[in-house]
Parts: structure tokens; sequence; C-alpha cells
């Protein structure tokens, strides 16, 4: 009895419509079956819903350029190996540096000999057919950032946080909603989008894989990855706890940060993330509400075990002249604070608004250098 072969699916991704099908052609040819986009964006969408087993895309697209589309492809753990091989006009040196910092695999010169893409093609499929992996225990660690009260100023912090994360030590970071009410985190990237972690809530939590997962996060410009909470509130109620852990789980498994940003309550899914982080910062501001609720944190704190060397006391707004002094809030909570940042004032409301925070838009701005200070010491925090 045959077992026929499983053809290969290769994306071609060109605006040239006469180069895309000759392409199309040569491959078809040989047995593979190919895809065509004509912008990067399409390119980057059908990458994500089909999983080619190879890529092969134009520099010169409309929009999203091939160095963008494949950059952006690099960030995503689902595509980050998918071969691509990228086409151009352009046979300077500097031009092929630039593909291959971008995460190109190999770089072919228009025009092209017909064989020369074959073999190509041949090559780069042989290379990137799945090889044995051994087993690794390699965990990133996960950062949740917990409010004393709404208002303190959590989400604009566990936003910056993770974007300096990324910045500063060049991992792979990944961002958390789990304010499944009101959450902010895509309001303060300027972000709206129907993927959600409601995609995953009909799905048996056994059954949802790291491709799963993937496919209900989104990207922003820098790479950083969101897990965004649902737009509506009624549908808060639908994920679950199980649901949470697993999540918390295979990111874990598949960034180096999850940086967390919880709402300010304790029903069993907060729980589960302040039990199950590596890092938890408690954020504040000199106010009595906040301070009071601080105190029953870290009462609770105690009751769940929670790591004191783990659990971290940041004063937001430390600096503000009507609020309660820092020596009086480490007296009374008996604990010290761990992390002081200093009001942004102005600036970082307008960041807010326009959806564009503060450590992209004014890095040099005293507020962006206490984050990139914080993001220091947690990578440093423990690190292996």
């Amino acid at each position: 009895m045959s077992v026929e072969k499983k053809r290969k699916h290769i994306l071609v991704v060109d605006n040239d419509q006469a180069a895309a099908y000759l392409v199309r052609g040569l491959l078809e040819a040989q047995g593979y079956e190919a895809i065509i986009a004509s912008t990067g964006e399409e390119g980057y969408e059908q990458a994500i819903r089909f999983l080619p087993d190879l890529i092969i895309t134009d520099v010169v697209l409309p929009g999203m350029d091939g160095y963008a589309m494949c950059r952006m492809l690099r960030q995503r753990p689902a595509t980050r190996s998918l071969p691509i091989l990228m086409l151009s006009q352009k046979g300077d040196l500097e031009s092929k540096i630039k593909g291959f910092d971008t995460g190109v695999d190999d770089y072919l010169t228009k025009p092209f000999a017909p064989e020369e893409l074959r073999y190509r093609v041949r090559s780069l499929l042989t290379r990137s057919a799945p090889q044995p992996q051994s087993p690794t225990n390699t965990r990133g660690r996960i950062i949740a950032f917990f409010g004393a009260k709404g208002g303190v100023g959590k989400t604009t912090l566990s936003v910056n946080t993770a974007l300096a994360l990324q910045q500063t030590s060049k991992s792979r970071v990944a961002l958390m909603d789990t304010d499944y009410y009101f959450g902010n985190v895509g309001v303060q990237l300027n972000i709206t989008s129907r993927h959600s972690i409601l995609e995953l809530c009909d799905t048996p939590v056994a059954e949802i894989d790291k491709e799963m997962m993937d496919a209900a996060m989104i990207s922003t410009k820098t790479g950083l990855r969101l897990l965004l909470a649902p737009l509506l509130p009624e549908d808060a109620e639908r994920v679950t706890k199980k649901l949470v852990e697993h999540m918390l789980k295979l990111l874990a498994e598949s960034y180096d940060f999850v940086v967390v940003d919880c709402p300010p309550n304790y029903d069993d899914r907060t729980l589960e993330i302040l039990e199950g982080a590596d890092i938890v910062i408690m954020v504040l501001t000199p106010e009595i509400g906040a301070f009071k609720n601080a105190s029953m944190f870290f009462g609770l704190s105690e009751k769940i075990n929670l790591p004191t060397e783990d659990v971290f006391l940041l004063l937001n707004r430390a600096d503000s002249e009507v609020g309660i002094d820092a020596h009086a809030i480490e007296k009374a909570l008996k604990r010290k604070v761990g992390f002081s940042i200093m009001s942004g004032g102005r600036a970082v409301v307008l960041s807010v608004n326009r959806g564009t925070p503060m450590i992209l838009d004014q890095p040099n701005h005293p507020f962006s250098k206490q984050i990139q200070q914080l993001a220091n010491a947690l990578i440093k925090h423990k690190a292996a």
C-alpha cells in the first residue's frame, strides 16, 4: 500500500501579479501548493492563518514592507521558525544584511534563474524539517501587577514595564490583561481588536495548546504580545479559573516574561494569578484608601503563603505634596517600599489618552527612566 506524501504549502507575497504567478507556476511544477498575497498585511494574516511550510516574499510591498512583515512574524511563537526566502531587486550587501537582520533565512536577487529558486526552496524546506527535541525545563517568569485600589496607575505601569522589559532584555514578553470586566491594556496601546481570551472560552481547557493561544493574541508594533480581556463586561464570567491557570502555564512556556495586569479584587482567578506569579508588585499611591487596602493585601499574602522576598511594594506618584510620607507607609505596613515612581504629571496623562506609552513616546522623560530602572531590577531578581 502506497502512502501519499503531504504536499508542502508555500506562501508567495508579491504585489507584482505577473511575478507572483510566475513563482507560483514554478512551485506548482515541482509539486508544491502555493498561496498568493499581494500586501504585507495580507501576507502576515495568511501566514498566521495557514502556517505555510515556507514563505517567499518581495521586499517592496504596499503598506507594510517585506522587512516589517518578517520582523512581526519572528515575534510570534507559531511563526518564529517558519523559513522565509526574501526576493529583491537590490543585490547590495547592505540590503541583504537588513533582510537577514529581520529574520529571513535566505535572500535571492531578481531576476533569478528558475533552477536557482527551485534549489533554494528545496534547501530551505529540507533544513526546516522537524528534528527531535530534547525536553526542556525552561520557564519564563510571571510578574503580576496588583493595585491597592482602582486609579493607582497599575495598568500604566504594567504596559510601560512590559515594553521596557522587551527593549532592555531583548526578550520575548507577553502582557496579559486579566481585568475581565474593565480591562484597559488595549486602550493604553491604542489597540482595538476582536482577538481576546474570549476566543478560548468555549474550548475545553485541556484541548487548548500554544497555537490556539497564539491565535487569540495580538502584537504591538514593537512585537509585544497581548492577551486582551473581553470587550464586553458581560463576558467576564465566561473566563474560568482553570482557563487562567492554563493560560499562565502556556505563556510561561512560550515567553521569557509574562506581565499580568490584575484587577483590584480577590476572586478565585486573581488568587490563582497571585499564587502562580514569580514576582508580585503591589501598587499603591500615598493616600489613605490605597494604604488601607495595601494593608489588607499583605494580610492576605501571608495567609496564602506568598514568599515575602517575591512581593514588592511600589509607591506610585511618590512625590505627591499632600500624600502620606513613604517612611510612614513603611512603618505602618512593616514593609520596605521596593520601588518609588515619581508622578509623570501631564505627560503621562496625555500619553494614556493618545494610546502611546511613555516608554516609547518619551524615553528620556524622568518617568520613563524610572520604568527602565524597574525593568532592570525585575530582570535581575532571581535571574538564572
